[in-house]
Order: structure tokens, then sequence, then C-alpha cells
């Protein structure tokens, strides 16, 4: 399991949010491009909802995913934050480095058990 380097800034009945630390070294960075890293998608992905799992509890079981854009790369050393709001049968999140909107998507669920 990828380690998540994330810090609770707040945390409400449905919204979170999450100071991440990207470390160069960071494992999610490795191969994913040597000499260039970026946070692979699929790292985003897992840390929502693992990270929504902890703010939240049970979301239910990985049922696929609605919308996805990234639309900038995510490197060392960025001060990013990622927010989070959950609801039923959908765990949606957001990644931003300051002001600027690096990736967003939709987590659809079954019914947590």
């Amino acid at each position: 399991m990828m380690p998540m380097p994330a810090t609770l800034l707040r945390r409400g009945p449905r919204e979170a949010a999450y100071a991440l630390a990207l470390a160069p070294d960071l494992e999610a960075f490795r191969g994913h491009f040597p000499g260039d890293p970026v946070l692979p998608g699929v790292v985003q992905v897992d840390w929502a909802v693992r990270l929504g799992e902890a703010a939240f509890g049970p979301l239910g079981a990985f049922r696929g995913l609605g919308p996805l854009k990234f639309l900038a790369p995510i490197r060392p050393l960025e001060a990013l934050e990622l927010t989070l709001a959950a609801e039923p049968g959908r765990l949606r999140f957001q990644y931003r480095c300051g002001p600027d909107l690096r990736s967003s998507g939709t987590i659809l669920l079954d019914a947590a058990p």
C-alpha cells in the first residue's frame, strides 16, 4: 500500500481537507517519470479513497470512476491540498497547489456496509 504523507486540516460531516507533503523521495514518484517526476493519477485516486475513509468511515465498495480531470502535473515539493466531499454513492476530490486546481474527480461507490 502506497504511503500517504497527509495531515488533516479540517473535517466536517461531509467535507474534509488534507495537506500533503510531497518529498522528492516519495515512493509514488519512483519510475513515473525518471528525471521528470509527477504524481500518478492512480495514486491520486487511491489517496482520495483512503483519506475519505479515514475522514468519514466506510464509504462502500468501489464501483467505478465518474468524470476525472488531470489539468496539470503534481510534482515533488509542491504544497498540495486535497479536499474531499462525501455524498451517498460518491466521493468527490480536488487536488490544489495554492489556488491552482491540478486535478479533480468523482469516485463512484456502492452503499456502505
